[in-house]
């Protein structure tokens, strides 16, 4: 079957030149004047980074010491997920991408307008190096960079072979190669991934950059795009931001035209303005996560326990962003239907009396607010990311609850973003905050619970953080990966959900969303809230960010 704008899946320059300048705090302009755009064309501020005061000369995705985090600005993927239309892949650097998942394999084609931003054309070589020969080069120089488990063989310029093994086989395999971000292998097969700081990118996007500084980074649009020249927008400008409530204020007062903040009662404060707010949602779930390898949360009644004291409903109103509490499976009856298991498709609830009770059973008392078992005491902390205004709220009210239903004294870490993840990595936690249940496929919603990525505490695992362990759910999960028949599918998913509710591997709040805000100061031309079909999803940044810049034209 071919992957196609109609298909739909069942949903389940100079481096040590730039070095200097950057160490030396100065700031480069390629152009006079407006930043490069068009003179006649206006310049749009955007920011998709979350608070952070200022911006550092590294361009470089692979470096340790990544400045921007910008790399969905730079380089396009072979295509993208369509969230608001079942989650349908749309070709985007990929002309197409037709997938045989039980041969496992897919061909892709490349679109023959695809050009770097340096005039190279996008060729297989450059997709063969970013799936086959990035990674290894990767790391020889220590150099972080995502690696996949499939293989790329080039027919031509233009045609690519991908093979997947009968081990490594996903029948949503497409969705994951759809998601490669291409990257120019006559750029980075020569440097050194780990100290390149790639301060003037070649880039497949269609922005180029222009200008930067501490406190902005210009681009200008590229007219030799595959999209051609804006109409109206010459100059895309990421704007930095100190706090959510300034963010805020910027898009009211007009000082940044699209953002991705999740803000409180964004009806009368943001969209009775004049303004636009759009809340997404995806697959997946906003959940507590537990490690499973550490006492006492190795038991599953200390976890069950936790989940059953909390009230979600009332720990979203402590900060509210229109989230609603969600089914414990992590799969919400909203996205997955009747693939949800009946029983589930309920959203949680507490359950004050089966919290204690749930301790009881596994011999558990509180003492002085720790958990105790054989005379050993377990004092618990929850960590969270302290960027994230409502996670770290939200946290409060964990810590609240779990003293007034269990006379528990959790201790709330709220950990920086740019720290928070590589300690989930290495399973540095005991209670954490984090994304559940991905997907959409259903063989995919409980893949990081897969117990070939259970890594020793201290050695990181990309997906499994809580070092879940369990031989069924392994076998189901493995089952499910190469099962086509979806009847079969939804059975197979049933199972797994009952396995994870009483196990309870994570305790779900909410179905995960995309939150994005649009200023009504400067542009029109923006969707409707809430989309509509066919409308494009409007984020600052991606295939989809291009599609909806390109359509805006400035207020008179």
């Amino acid at each position: 079957m071919t992957t196609s704008s109609t298909r739909r899946t069942f949903l389940a320059g100079s481096a040590a030149a730039a070095a200097v300048g950057a160490a030396a705090g100065c700031s480069f302009d390629k152009t006079a004047g407006d930043g490069g755009g068009d003179g006649a064309k206006a310049s749009i501020n955007v920011n998709s980074f979350g608070p952070r005061p200022t911006f550092i000369e590294n361009f470089n995705p692979f470096s340790p010491t990544d400045g921007v985090i910008g790399s969905n600005y730079l380089y396009d993927t072979l295509g993208y997920a369509d969230v608001n239309n079942k989650y349908e892949i749309v070709p985007w650097l990929a002309e197409s991408i037709d997938f045989d998942p039980e041969a496992r394999k897919a061909t892709v084609t490349l679109r023959d307008d695809a050009t770097w931003s340096d005039g190279e054309k996008i060729t297989t070589a450059d997709l063969v190096y970013t799936v086959m020969e990035l990674p290894k080069q990767a790391e020889k120089q220590k150099a972080t960079v995502t690696s996949y488990d499939f293989e790329v063989t080039a027919v031509d310029d233009l045609v690519a072979e991908v093979t997947w093994s009968e081990e490594t086989a996903d029948i949503s395999g497409d969705r994951t190669l759809a998601a490669v971000p291409l990257y120019p292998k006559h750029v980075f097969s020569t440097e050194d991934l780990a100290t390149f700081t790639n301060a003037d990118p070649v880039t497949s996007s269609p922005l180029v950059v222009d200008a930067f500084t501490p406190q902005r980074v210009s681009f200008a649009v590229r007219e030799d795009h595959f999209m051609g020249a804006w109409d109206h927008i010459g100059t895309v400008n990421w704007t930095p931001y100190g706090s959510a409530e300034i963010g805020k204020s910027m898009v009211l007062q007009g000082t940044m035209d699209m953002a991705t903040l999740s803000l409180q009662n964004a009806e009368d404060t943001i969209v009775a303005k004049g303004n636009h707010y759009w809340t997404v949602e995806l697959v997946g779930t906003e959940s507590l996560i537990f490690n499973t390898a550490k006492a006492p949360l190795d038991d599953r009644n200390v976890r069950r326990a936790i989940y059953a004291a909390l009230d979600t409903d009332q720990i979203h109103s402590l900060f509210d962003i229109g989230l609603a509490s969600t089914s414990p499976t992590t799969m919400d009856e909203k996205i997955f239907g009747e693939a949800v298991a009946e029983e589930y498709r309920v959203q949680h609830a507490a359950d004050h009396e089966a919290a204690k009770k749930f301790l009881a059973d596994g011999g558990w008392s509180v003492e002085g607010g720790k958990l105790v078992k054989d005379g050993e005491s377990y004092p618990v902390s929850f960590k969270t990311v302290a960027d994230y205004v409502n996670w770290s709220t939200w946290s409060d009210g964990v810590k609240a609850q779990l003293k007034d239903v269990l006379g528990l004294d959790v201790a709330v870490l709220k950990i920086p973003d740019a720290q928070i993840w590589d300690q989930f990595g290495t399973g540095e936690f005991e209670i954490g905050m984090n994304w559940v249940g991905g997907g959409p496929h259903l063989s995919a919603v409980y893949a990081d619970f897969h117990s070939k990525d259970a890594l020793p505490i201290g050695e990181s695992s990309d997906g499994n953080y809580g070092r879940i362990q369990n031989p069924e759910l392994d076998e189901l999960l493995d089952a499910s990966r190469v099962e086509y028949d979806e009847t079969k599918l939804v059975e197979l998913s049933k199972q797994m959900q009952k396995i994870v509710v009483e196990e309870g591997y994570c305790a779900p709040f909410n179905a995960s969303a995309s939150f994005l805000e649009a200023s009504g100061k400067n542009f029109e031309g923006f969707p409707q809230s809430p989309l509509g079909e066919g409308d494009i999803v409007p984020r600052p940044y991606g295939p989809e960010g291009w599609q909806t810049m390109a359509k805006l034209k400035p207020i008179a």
